[in-house]
């Protein structure tokens, strides 16, 4: 089911393959960039998933559950196989660097900029979840959507879907606290 403002979108832009991607394309955006943690990643990962949809969607497909569903499994499956295709980079200059003895300072910076101390110390927690973890975490909390929403984008039964957010929950949980504790510890 939809929710009441991207109903209220879906009226103001009727059928067809742009009103799909108006509809979609910011959600697909946010979730694709917390999962990726990297904004430019996630467009990558945001335009494949809408050259996909331009190939399959018929010219006059309206938004909907099932459009939606089909849209973040397709951004998903690029993300992960974006994570992959990093991860073999990285393990290919890290060799190539280690070969070389010479240091780098290397990394990513994430802007989250608008987001408070407690989110961006949740958000700093995810990286303990498992990448299904993280999807589903990221499904329900920030996309909104239900279990049975959430088992049709990875392919499960609600019930999974379930059992992957409380074992997620109780993970970041545990992360949240270890940290604080470490934070309090090092403040006194």
């Amino acid at each position: 089911m939809l929710c009441s403002s991207t109903v209220k979108a879906c009226d103001k832009e009727g059928a067809g393959l742009t009103a799909v991607i108006r509809v979609f394309q910011d959600p697909l955006l946010r979730y694709a960039a917390r999962l990726l943690n990297n904004v430019t990643l996630a467009q990558d990962v945001v335009q494949n998933t809408l050259v996909k949809l331009a190939r399959r969607v018929p010219p006059a497909e309206a938004p909907s559950d099932e459009v939606r569903n089909w849209l973040f499994r397709v951004a998903h499956n690029e993300a992960v196989d974006l994570i992959r295709a990093e991860e073999r980079k990285k393990r290919l200059h890290e060799n190539y660097a280690s070969q070389q003895a010479c240091e780098t300072d290397g990394g990513l910076c994430c802007d989250d900029a608008g987001i408070n101390d407690e989110e961006r110390l949740v958000l700093a927690c995810l990286t303990v979840l498992t990448p299904l973890q993280k999807q589903v975490v990221l499904l329900r909390l920030q996309q909104g959507l239900s279990y049975d929403e959430i088992g049709a984008v990875i392919g499960e039964k609600s019930g999974y879907v379930g059992n992957l957010l409380h074992h997620a929950v109780k993970a970041l949980a545990a992360e949240v606290k270890r940290r604080e504790g470490e934070n309090r510890h090092v403040s006194v």
